[in-house]
Formats: C-alpha cells, sequence, structure tokens
C-alpha cells in the first residue's frame, strides 16, 4: 500500500495537470484573438470618419480652386437671368457666376470645419448623457432630431455667397450620414468606451439595436443634404421643411410622450392632441427663427411678408403637417418635410 500511493498519485496528478494547461491556454488563446480582432475592427471603423472628412473637404476645395464649383452670382438681382439659372443649380450652366475665389474656398472649409466640430460636439454631449444615465435612450434621440438640423441651418450665414457653398456645407450632414453607417454595422463586441460610433448607434436607437441607425435617423441626414444642396438659401422651402421635421416632429414625440396620455385621438391611439399641438407649435417656431435669423443676418433675401403674414402661413403649413404625421403610411421624416416642402412652395414667396 505504500508503494502503490505514491505511484498513483504520481501519475494522476500530473496527467491532470498537463490535461487542463492546454485547455486553459487554448481558451485564453482564443480570447485573446478575438479580442484583437475586434479592437482592430474598431480602430478601423474609427479611421473612417476622419478620412472621408479630409477627402470631403480637400477635395471640394481643390475642386472650387480649378472652377469646378460656380463662384458668387454676377448679379443676383438681375432679372435678365436664363431660363435655366431659376432652377436649383441652374447657374452652375447659365455662365452667370463668377469663379471661386481663394479667400471663399478658405470661408467655406473654415466653416464646415467649425459647423462639423459643433455637431460632432452636440452629439457627444447627448451620448455622453445617455452613457452615464442621465438621459434615457429615447429623449437623447429625440433631443438630437429636434436640435441637430436647425443647429446646422443656424450656421449657414457662415458659409460664403458662393454658390458652391452650399457643396461645402452638405459635409457636415455627408459625415453625419458616415457616422450612422458605421454606427449600423456595429456590434455588440465592439466597447463604447473605443467607438464613439458604437455610443451613437446606442443614443440613436429605440431598443439598442444598431441597425436602427441605418432606418430614421439615416433618412433624417438624407433630407438635410438634399434640402442643402436643391434649396440652399435660395428660397425658404427647404428650412421650412427641415424645421417641420426636426423640430415639429421631435417635439411631438417628447411632449406627446409626456402630456398626451389623456388625449389621444380617436383614430390613431399611437398619437396624441398634445403630440400634435407640439408639432404644430414646433414647427411654426422653428421655421419662423430659422428665416428670420437668414434674413437678418444677410444670407437669405427677405420674403416681403409682414411677420403677421409669415406666421399665418407657417401656421398653415404646419397644421396640414400635423395631420399628415397621424396617418404613418412612410416614414414621418419623409411624409412631413415633403409635405412641408409642397406647401411652403405654394404658400411662400420663392425664387
Amino acid at each position: 500500500t505504500n508503494k502503490s500511493l505514491p505511484r498513483s498519485t504520481n501519475k494522476s496528478l500530473p496527467r491532470s495537470t498537463n490535461k487542463s494547461l492546454p485547455r486553459e491556454r487554448r481558451r485564453s488563446s482564443v480570447l485573446e484573438e478575438s479580442r484583437r480582432q475586434s479592437d482592430s475592427t474598431t480602430s478601423r471603423k474609427s479611421a473612417i470618419v476622419p478620412l472621408a472628412a479630409l477627402a470631403a473637404c480637400g477635395g471640394l476645395s481643390f475642386a472650387a480652386l480649378l472652377d469646378y464649383l460656380p463662384g458668387s452670382l454676377i448679379d443676383a438681382s438681375s432679372s435678365n437671368l436664363p431660363f435655366f439659372a431659376t432652377l436649383p443649380f441652374g447657374v452652375v450652366f447659365s455662365g452667370s457666376c463668377n469663379p471661386y475665389t481663394p479667400a471663399q474656398v478658405l470661408r467655406d472649409a473654415g466653416a464646415a470645419i467649425v459647423t462639423l466640430a459643433g455637431a460632432s460636439a452636440f452629439v457627444k454631449l447627448c451620448t455622453d448623457s445617455v452613457k452615464t444615465g442621465r438621459v434615457v435612450p429615447r429623449d437623447a434621440r429625440k433631443i438630437i432630431h429636434t436640435l441637430s438640423a436647425p443647429l446646422f441651418v443656424f450656421c449657414w450665414p457662415f458659409f460664403s455667397d458662393a454658390l458652391g457653398a452650399r457643396a461645402f456645407a452638405s459635409i457636415v450632414p455627408f459625415l453625419m450620414a458616415v457616422r450612422l453607417v458605421v454606427a449600423g454595422s456595429s456590434n455588440s463586441s465592439e466597447s463604447a468606451d473605443s467607438s464613439s460610433e458604437v455610443e451613437l448607434a446606442e443614443a440613436i436607437s429605440r431598443s439598442g439595436d444598431a441597425k436602427e441607425a441605418l432606418g430614421g435617423p439615416f433618412v433624417y441626414v438624407l433630407v438635410m443634404i438634399f434640402s442643402t444642396l436643391v434649396f440652399w438659401r435660395d428660397n425658404p422651402v427647404g428650412i421650412v421643411s427641415v424645421a417641420t421635421m426636426a423640430c415639429g416632429d421631435g417635439l411631438a414625440d417628447l411632449l406627446g410622450r409626456r402630456f398626451g396620455a389623456s388625449n389621444k385621438w380617436s383614430f390613431n391611439k399611437s398619437k396624441s392632441v398634445a403630440g400634435s399641438a407640439a408639432l404644430v407649435a414646433g414647427s411654426v417656431a422653428g421655421s419662423y427663427g430659422l428665416i428670420t435669423w437668414l434674413t437678418k443676418t444677410g444670407a437669405m433675401l427677405s420674403l416681403g411678408l409682414s411677420t403677421g403674414d409669415l406666421l399665418l402661413r407657417l401656421l398653415a403649413i404646419a397644421t396640414v403637417c400635423a395631420f399628415v404625421e397621424l396617418f404613418p403610411v412612410i416614414d414621418d421624416n419623409i411624409s412631413v418635410p415633403v409635405s412641408a416642402a409642397f406647401l411652403s412652395q405654394i404658400l411662400l414667396p420663392t425664387r
């Protein structure tokens, strides 16, 4: 017995140890490799937005200096402009523009960078509020929805009067779209501590699913890009459509959830009278405020309407849009701004 015990002990313990150690090492190796791959993926994704910003800003600057972007109108008040000049981008084909000057390129590129920095700081403030628990994701999503577009339009006077300035301004919503694509392709293995895009996805999604970034929020920035490139500061159509989509629809959700529990519409229980009223009030306030700001700063020509007349027209546009929002046949980020643009084209003076 004295001889067998040591033999049994000597044989069994090393064998058990020898079998368990390789398994633990293999498991640790697999986890380490997975971690390295996740870090590598996150690192590559984090470089996409800065590279896109550099390419967009640099490319447009070279295009402007090489006269591929139109500068200022030769005579913006002329009544003898060709027919093409009355259409969006028409002046590009009409020969009615001066070349872009280096000073205008510097101003527009600088304005785009400053606006982009402000937009990034605002979104970062919202995502940090979600991360620390001060704001729930749904509220952060609607705060970003309500304020992003108006703050962007607020910065339009920083750009020059060159026709190509709209292209520089569109860099901001374009890069927002890139961030949403990156955020929508994120997964749970990527740490929110190492990826601002993951934080963004968590802040703007209803359920925490990153893929939601490619839904309504992506449509939102596409509307911003379209309004900037097509309408810009030439007429109020783009401004009203963006303000209605952002201020109106955003406040409708924020205030409707808080004050609309007891006043639901009979034909749509997911909508409330309080929410509809907030949409009207937010749309009118946002549209009027932005139009006033742009005309006072000289970025947009005066509409030639009295304050009362303008408010009444904006009220009519907002009321119809609130009615459209009650019937969500398609995404609100499409139906609301399209309705606002159509009505603005009819009710407001345009160029």
